[in-house]
């Protein structure tokens, strides 16, 4: 999974330097930046979810200990 992980940076840092070769800064950033965005929002909806995830585990196994 790392592999994958490394191939697809090395794949979307190729791609920026194509878009900044070829487009400019100014429509690389207006093409790179939304995809940015919601990588972010994805990312932290995911580690949000695990931490609730995980406190309502914790909070059953305390239900099931004492009742």
């Amino acid at each position: 999974m790392k592999a994958v992980r490394r191939g697809g940076f090395i794949f979307f840092v190729l791609l920026i330097g194509i878009f900044l070769g070829t487009l400019g800064l100014p429509a690389a950033l207006l093409i790179v930046s939304p995809l940015f965005i919601i990588w972010f929002m994805l990312w932290d909806e995911k580690r949000y979810s695990e931490e609730r995830r995980r406190q309502e585990s914790q909070q059953y196994s305390v239900y099931r200990k004492y009742h």
